[in-house]
């Protein structure tokens, strides 16, 4: 169980979704003592796919939720899912615990946890690091140019989650710019020496969007120590297994409090 003085767990999530789709997880967070907070990005159901890069949710989520956290002198712990990692890893670059204490503030991002996240190197973009082109299910340019859809929603995404939630689950599902999938990310936050015993990261083994083997592949590119938790899960294991997964956050944050 978390103590009174747990960090804020910001919650960045994937692609074709919004932070709400961690709802499910919200009432066992509640119940450790863990507080929480959104964090959007604009590239996800854009007024304009044409300007929605990467580089500006790295920007958004930095300057918009972390950095004014940071200076209501709040510790954050950061629940990335998926694209989200990709979007977590740059805007955290820099607020790692030693770096911040070096500069005299007294509140940093305290660690870092994916959720079959994407992992892309300095100027690698997600495209290039899931193969080289846009997996089958993703719908290029639907419904309208220059955004994307997930479909079967159902089958990639929710694949182990209860048929009878699938309309919900399925309005969950928006259009994403898929030129956020194409630009080149800039150096991840996980990489440096700072976040040292604060990386840890959820493997959804029956994973039809982000298989297991690919993330295995990302782990190892990122030539730094994870810890590695596996869970028998789809690519949503916070609704298909929310109670369990909010343990693990709950014992990755009180690892990440303690170091």
């Amino acid at each position: 169980m978390s103590s009174a003085s747990s960090p804020v767990l910001v919650l960045v999530p994937g692609a074709f979704g919004t932070p709400a789709g961690y709802d499910q997880l919200l009432p066992y967070l509640k119940e450790a003592g863990i507080p929480t907070h959104p964090g959007p990005y604009p590239s996800c159901n854009p007024p304009d796919p044409t300007t929605a890069t990467c580089s500006k949710d790295i920007a958004a989520l930095r300057d918009n939720t972390l950095l004014p956290l940071l200076d209501q002198q709040k510790d954050i712990v950061i629940l990335a899912h998926s694209y989200g990692g990709v979007v977590a890893g740059g805007a955290a670059k820099g607020l790692d615990k030693p770096t911040r204490t070096a500069q005299g503030h007294t509140s940093s991002v305290i660690g870092l946890i994916y959720v079959a996240g994407n992992i892309t190197l300095e100027n690698e973009a997600l495209s290039e690091a899931v193969g080289g082109s846009h997996p089958p299910f993703i719908k290029v340019d639907k419904p309208a140019k220059g955004l994307a859809l997930i479909e079967p929603a159902m089958d990639i995404l929710y694949s182990d989650c209860d048929r009878a939630l699938a309309p919900a689950l399925e309005k969950q599902v928006l259009p994403h710019a898929l030129l956020a999938f194409d630009g080149k990310a800039s150096a991840p936050a996980w990489a440096d020496a700072g976040f040292a015993g604060r990386r840890a990261y959820v493997r959804t083994l029956r994973d039809r969007c982000n298989p297991s083997w690919l993330q295995d592949s990302w782990l190892e590119k990122s030539r730094v120590e994870w810890d590695v938790v596996d869970f028998e899960t789809g690519h949503m294991p916070f609704v298909s297994q929310p109670q369990a997964l909010a343990a693990q956050i709950v014992r990755f944050v009180d690892g990440f409090k303690a170091v």
